[in-house]
This record gives structure tokens, C-alpha cells and sequence, in this order.
């Protein structure tokens, strides 16, 4: 195909009638709608769009970022054998800006379009940049528009488009059109940008929270190091002091030792529920199928071992699958059947259920004992840290293991909710996946 010979596509010729017009501008605008969020692929379609169906070739010029500065952002040609030049030829002008003489900074400047109807080529590669003339004379441009793109109010940059043979000129409606085609351009631009933006500030959040989860994975591990050592301090030499000077201490002082152990106990308690609530926080989730059976079983063995004396019947319902993180569901389970193992005690028949509504979606899970329970209307308080519904003189407990398996349910996307009353027992149900799943 030769230089002057581009063939008219089927709607690059002149746009006659109010129909034709209409059609081209639904048709660009869908397009531009398929690139909507991708800023450069949109800048992109917006080129070949409009150098297909209206012109041979287009080029959008942008303000720069620091308002006197233009880019030119985005071409395209009709012709294949001149794309790749025509975009060579635009990387290699020198800088332009909006306070220049360019037809593009003029309308960039005054706001209103430019059309020439009919030129000659050797024209317009006189009024052209010496480094593009032998371009422009190869694109052998015979009628160019130039239009501002706008968004909101504010000119973005313009949108120029050019036609390569005589008798094929743009006319006042074509740049009614084009003029409508560079309001949606720059609409959609002005769309893609926020987009862009706001991917960006979720990317740069995302790295604050990453930097920040890590600063507090490293702050809780060193607090959990440099409490430990003063907490087995107190501990030791409080026993020490039991073991070889009780004989020199009254029953006051006995007393005052063992409040002594009994809040480094405490507190030891405290730095893993609060070690534990931060892992929930900060693991990624890696799910798989877990028998929930198993893992309770494990827990219910472990307590047993813990209070050999208590007498709590446990059944455990078999095949209680769920598509979950194995750790972090080890650690709800802990902590659930703890508290109704603690709850339960002193009951003379005290008994746990641990088992699942096998026809709810997504599968509901559950854990009820008949202990002490608590009053329903303060059911809000449950899954808040350090928040407590019974007195740490009746039940021991950090406050804590509630506010951990609300998290832990949370991060597996899941609700937990608890119905109960006061000396009736209480019974905690859960999922462990979201409700469309």
C-alpha cells in the first residue's frame, strides 16, 4: 500500500447524516467503556478508536502533571506501515508546552477547536518541527481537527486526527462529533485516573499496614521476651522464698507470696492470649479441609489432662468438616472449649456438645455447655478484648480468647454469635466461610 493509498475503513469516510454520527459515537463510547480502568490500555483505544472510525491517523496530547508541559500520550495510524514511524517521529519532537505556538497549545490555551478543511501536505511540513517534516510529508496529511478534551470543566489535554488524501476534508459536523467523542475520552480518562489513584493509595495503605504489622510483630515478641523474664523473676524467687523462709514468715506473709505467684501466673496468661490475638490478626489464611471432630477431640484430651479431677462429659459430633486454616481454627477451639470447660465447673452433671447444623449454607458450627452462662443483654461485650461478663473471683480468665475466636472468624470471612442465659449454659455458634460461598 503506498504512502497516499490508506483505504477508507467503513466509517472513516465523511460522517453524512445525524444517524451515522449517533452510531459512531454509541460505538466509541462502548469501547472507551472496555478500558475503563486501565489508564495506559485506555489512552490506547482511545488512539485506534478514533484513527479507525473517524480519520487515518490520532494523537492525544495531555497536560503534564506540573500544568505547562505536554505530553503527547497515545497514537495510532490506520496504516500499519506507518504506526510504528508516526510513534518514533512523537517520541523524538522536543517538549512542548502549553504556553507555545503549536496549534496544540493554542487550543489546549484558548479551549476552542481547530479545523482545516483542505491542506497541502508540503503546508503543513512547513508549519511542522524540521525533525517531523519528512513524517508528515510521508502521512501526506491533507485535513487535520484538533479538539480540547475535557473533564468536569477542566481542558485534560486535545485530540487531534488527520485525514491522508484530498477530497476526504473534515466538516463542521464532523467536529460536532469528534468534539463529543473528545468529551467522553475525556471522561473516561479522567475516570481511569481516580481509578489509578485509588489503586495507589490502596497499594501504598497495604505497605503501611504490611510495615506497620511487622513493626507489631516484632513490638509484641520483644514484650513478650522482656516480660517474661521480670514475670519468672517474681515467680521463682516468690517460690524460693516459700520453700526455704516460710518459717520466718507469719501467715500474712504466706499469703502476700502467693497473690504474688498467682498474678505472674496471670499475667503470663495475658502475654499468650495477647500473642495469640496478634497471630490471629497477622496470618495469612491457608485453608483445607479439617475434621473439626479431631481437632476438638485433641483439645478435650488436653483438658482433661489439665484437670484430671473434672468431671465434664463431652460429646463431640464425628465428620464436622470445614474448609479452614488448621492453626488458626486449633486456636478457636482452644479457646471455646476452655471457656465452657471453666464455665461448667462445679455443675454436678456438666456437659459440652460440640456439633454442626449439617443443613445450613454455609455449615453453622457450634459449642454449648450447661454452665453458668450470662445474661443475653450483654451479649455485645463478648467478642471485645478485656471485656468481661463474669467476676475473675468467680471464673479466671484474661478477657481476651473471645475477642481471638471473633477475629479468627472474621479472617476466614464467617460470623460468630452466642445465645445463652443466665445459669442456663451457653451455646457459641459460628462459620467458617462466607454466605455466598
Amino acid at each position: 500500500m503506498s504512502d497516499a493509498e490508506v483505504e477508507d475503513g467503513p466509517s472513516s469516510a465523511r460522517l453524512d447524516g445525524v444517524d451515522s454520527r449517533l452510531r459512531v459515537l454509541a460505538d466509541v463510547s462502548h469501547v472507551f467503556a472496555s478500558t475503563a480502568t486501565d489508564y495506559d490500555a485506555l489512552l490506547r483505544t482511545i488512539v485506534r478508536a478514533s484513527a479507525d472510525r473517524v480519520g487515518d491517523g490520532c494523537l492525544v496530547t495531555l497536560i503534564d502533571t506540573d500544568g505547562e508541559h505536554l505530553l503527547n500520550a497515545a497514537s495510532a495510524h490506520r496504516d500499519p506501515a506507518f504506526e510504528a514511524d508516526f510513534r518514533t517521529g512523537l517520541e523524538q519532537l522536543p517538549p512542548l508546552t502549553r504556553s507555545g505556538a503549536s496549534i496544540t497549545a493554542t487550543v489546549i490555551r484558548t479551549g476552542e477547536a481547530r479545523l482545516v478543511r483542505e491542506i497541502e501536505p508540503e503546508e503543513v511540513a512547513a508549519q511542522s518541527d524540521e525533525v517531523l517534516r519528512p513524517l508528515v510529508l510521508r502521512i501526506n496529511i491533507h485535513s487535520f481537527c484538533v479538539v480540547p478534551i475535557r473533564a468536569k470543566g477542566t481542558t485534560l489535554g486535545v485530540l487531534s486526527l488527520f485525514r491522508s488524501r484530498p477530497g476526504r476534508g473534515y466538516t463542521e459536523d464532523d467536529l460536532t462529533l469528534l468534539s463529543d467523542m473528545a468529551d467522553r475520552a475525556g471522561l473516561a480518562i479522567e475516570n481511569a485516573r481516580l481509578y489509578a489513584e485509588l489503586e495507589q493509595r490502596v497499594r501504598d495503605r497495604t505497605t503501611e499496614l504490611e510495615v506497620a504489622n511487622g513493626e507489631l510483630e516484632a513490638f509484641s515478641a520483644a514484650v513478650a521476651h522482656d516480660l517474661r523474664a521480670p514475670l519468672r523473676s517474681m515467680a521463682g524467687f516468690s517460690e524460693i522464698l516459700l520453700d526455704e523462709q516460710a518459717a520466718r514468715l507469719d501467715d500474712e506473709g504466706r499469703r502476700y507470696l502467693r497473690h504474688v505467684q498467682a498474678a505472674a501466673r496471670q499475667m503470663n496468661q495475658l502475654i499468650d492470649a495477647l500473642l495469640d490475638l496478634s497471630h490471629a490478626s497477622r496470618r495469612d489464611v491457608r485453608r483445607e479441609v479439617v475434621d473439626l471432630s479431631v481437632v476438638a477431640a485433641s483439645v478435650v484430651e488436653k483438658l482433661r489432662a489439665a484437670e484430671p479431677d473434672g468431671l465434664v462429659e463431652v460429646s463431640i459430633a464425628p465428620g464436622l468438616l470445614a474448609n479452614a486454616d488448621p492453626q488458626l481454627v486449633g486456636i478457636l477451639l482452644v479457646n471455646l472449649l476452655a471457656n465452657a470447660w471453666k464455665f461448667t465447673r462445679g455443675r454436678e452433671a456438666a456437659r459440652v456438645d460440640v456439633f454442626a447444623s449439617s443443613s445450613a449454607r454455609p455449615t453453622v458450627f457450634a459449642v454449648r455447655d450447661n454452665g453458668a452462662g450470662f445474661d443475653p443483654v450483654y451479649a455485645g461485650k463478648l467478642f471485645a478484648a478485656f471485656q468481661r461478663l463474669h467476676s475473675s473471683h468467680d471464673f479466671e480468665g484474661t478477657g481476651i480468647g473471645l475477642a481471638t475466636v471473633a477475629r479468627i472468624v472474621r479472617r476466614h470471612g464467617g460470623h460468630i454469635w452466642a445465645e445463652s442465659a443466665v445459669d442456663r449454659g451457653a451455646t457459641f455458634l459460628f462459620t467458617l466461610e462466607p454466605e455466598h460461598a
